[in-house]
């Protein structure tokens, strides 16, 4: 079955993407019942001969699949929340319980907690692989990467850099001209990256900016070091650490992540580490409230934002604004 043909799946992934955020909660339900067919559908789209819903010995799993002729295990949750480390930890328990080697894939498409990705980055043994809603957006896309391909792509930096969680990569269908050279920003989570890419959109829109929240404070570095050592067009990497009382060791585990980046590559890498975070050091007060109850109100307080003044009492966002070159005239 040819994946590009097929786009039964596509389509009712996108019925379910398109649920207005105030539908009901039994809405919101049936959406994470249907999402597991929709599941199904593509990982059949791909020959992955999978099974759903099944209980071994009273525990109940979501589904299975066959990745290059191995079982493979997944959960699937579509919640208005990011997924916390509990969850992680009772599907994790359920892998283990398993073949060793089975690794399991957690599809959370609200994405995670940082500290839930954190947790199992700072555990002894990894066997899971995390996707979240920008992923599956990216899969379920027309001419989108294939979930095999996807889960390639994981599978290698778990295997190579420890990572349970990096995000995949953009599909950019147009040629990106020398004057657009590509500039990629790896942050912690999603409020710096909402705030990054708020700023680049509002004071810097002509240049191609890519933001990559890594999803917790230990897994910064992994995705860093995953991105510098990979091929890609990128020319310019910002990586934004929060120094949370501890700036210099901070600097330091990037610094070790720059000096074992692969030499040729012709990228210029800039290090940012902001005390104790980014909202903090900008002034805003409890981003994470403005981003769930007022999305608007809160770019207009970053549009609002003296960049000059900010950046002449703090060296770290100089020298971030500098590197975005969004620094006001």
């Amino acid at each position: 079955m040819d994946w590009n043909e097929n786009s039964v799946w596509q389509s009712l992934f996108a019925a379910l993407d398109g649920l207005p955020t105030n539908a009901s909660n039994a809405e919101k339900q049936r959406r994470g019942n249907r999402f597991e067919h929709v599941l199904y559908m593509m990982f059949d789209a791909a020959d992955m001969d999978p099974r759903t819903r099944y209980r071994p010995q009273g525990e109940e799993i979501d589904g299975s699949f066959l990745y290059r002729g191995r079982p493979m295990l997944f959960e699937a949750k579509w919640t208005s929340d990011p997924v916390p480390a509990s969850s992680l930890y009772q599907f994790r328990g359920k892998v283990d319980g398993k073949l060793t080697g089975t690794i399991g894939l957690f599809i959370s498409m609200a994405g995670y907690s940082d500290d839930a990705v954190d947790a199992l980055v700072a555990g002894k043994t990894l066997n899971l692989i995390l996707f979240d809603g920008f992923d599956m957006r990216k899969i379920a896309q027309p001419n989108g990467i294939r979930i095999n391909q996807a889960i390639d792509i994981k599978l290698r930096a778990a295997a190579e850099e420890g990572t349970p969680y990096i995000p995949l990569p953009d599909i950019i269908s147009a040629p990106i001209t020398t004057s657009q050279r590509k500039v990629t920003v790896i942050v912690e989570g999603k409020v710096d990256a909402h705030i990054i890419s708020t700023l680049a959109r509002l004071r810097y829109p002509e240049k191609a900016v890519s933001v990559i929240p890594a999803m917790g404070r230990l897994n910064l570095p992994l995705v860093a070091r995953v991105q510098l050592n990979q091929p890609s067009d990128l020319k310019e990497l910002i990586i934004v650490a929060d120094g949370d009382g501890l700036p210099e060791e901070a600097r330091r585990n990037l610094e070790r992540v720059v000096s074992d980046a692969d030499a040729s590559q012709e990228l210029q890498i800039t290090l940012v580490v902001v005390n104790p975070d980014l909202g903090a050091a900008l002034g805003l007060r409890q981003p994470e409230e403005h981003l769930r109850v007022d999305r608007q109100r809160f770019e207009e307080d970053l549009l609002e934002l003296n960049l000059r003044r900010l950046a002449a009492s703090n060296p770290e966002l100089k020298r971030l604004f500098s590197a975005m070159k969004i620094l006001e005239e």
